[in-house]
């Protein structure tokens, strides 16, 4: 019986994974392993080689994919170089906002940090405000971006960085932001994050505040080695403190304020609408910013659930 469960596991986590076209080493199937604890990684591993005799899934170059999708070990080796190439240029255009008061951290997610982009996928941030000044944050994130040309604008993505979910330290508890109990889209996003910019290491605190992840994924670790961070910078700490140090405060409760009032002038109608749905996907408040129009969470459910349950009834 608890075989069994295990293989159930492990079908349900490469489902997921196979929606992206994306094998996993055996590694990355404990890690990710869905609602399931591994106690003994031999274990594990003595599982996935009675399920690879049985037709269950095939593995190559040290890859675990379902049976008959082997042309998914090509497409992740082509999309980590694309990936790792558009981590590069998150990290440089980090250096020109690092010095955006009250920005805290920020994380790269979505298709760079999932290691699935393609020639044409941009890069997204994650962007930790310090509490009260997230609106702040945005408007001078985006002001920057925009004038060294990183930002995405229109059909010009290639490369170019999102700015599409902040929050302040505050809020960074998502769970509040689910579409579904089981939204597994947004839980697998969430752990594959990748710091770039943390001089306080907020990924920690993110982790912790997060706690439920665990039931999700009981074997997640919660200390990875991060390569590449970007550092605060001797003269962009001095110049980010004493901006910092002047909107404290009641005055700088004020020019919050006058960022938010504005950027919700210029927000696309739109977006203000689906805001308003409380559906998860728009969000737009004094912790929380986040512009995803086209949230897919529901439909990559579905097509999970449907995957999951015609391979786990074949056990």
């Amino acid at each position: 019986m608890e075989k069994q469960r295990l293989k159930q596991a492990i079908l349900r986590t490469l489902a997921y994974f196979d929606l992206s076209a994306y094998p996993l080493t055996a590694t990355e199937i404990k890690n990710w392993l869905y609602q399931y604890e591994v106690l003994d990684f031999s274990d594990l591993l003595i599982v996935l080689e009675e399920m690879k005799t049985q037709n269950y899934l095939e593995e190559k170059y040290g890859y675990f994919y379902l049976f008959g999708k082997e042309e998914n070990i090509e497409n992740r080796r082509r999309s980590l170089v694309v990936s790792e190439l558009k981590l590069k240029k998150a990290r440089r255009a980090v250096k020109f906002i690092r010095g955006v008061p009250f920005l805290q951290a920020i994380f790269v997610c979505n298709t760079v940090a999932a290691g699935t982009a393609t020639a044409n996928s941009d890069v997204d941030y994650f962007i930790i405000a310090r509490h009260g000044r997230v609106w702040l944050v945005r408007f001078f994130t985006n002001l920057i971006l925009r004038l060294f040309n990183l930002r995405t604008y229109g059909e010009n993505s290639s490369d170019k960085i999102c700015l599409s979910f902040f929050v302040d330290d505050n809020n960074l508890n998502l769970e509040k932001l689910k579409v579904s109990d089981d939204d597994i889209h947004f839980s697998y996003w969430m752990t594959q994050m990748i710091p770039i910019y943390d001089p306080n290491n907020y990924w920690k605190n993110f982790l912790s505040a997060n706690y439920w992840l665990k039931d999700y994924y009981p074997n997640l670790l919660n200390n990875p080695v991060f390569l590449g961070l970007v550092g605060q910078g001797s003269v962009t700490k001095v110049w980010k403190k004493l901006l910092e140090m002047m909107w404290y405060g009641a005055y700088g409760d004020l020019i919050e304020k006058q960022a938010h009032d504005w950027q919700m002038l210029k927000m696309k109608l739109g977006i203000k609408e689906k805001a308003l749905l409380n559906n998860n996907g728009v969000v737009l408040n004094d912790g929380v910013i986040k512009l995803h129009e086209n949230d897919s969470r529901e439909d990559c459910a579905k097509q999970w659930e449907e995957k999951s349950r015609q391979i786990v009834d074949s056990l």
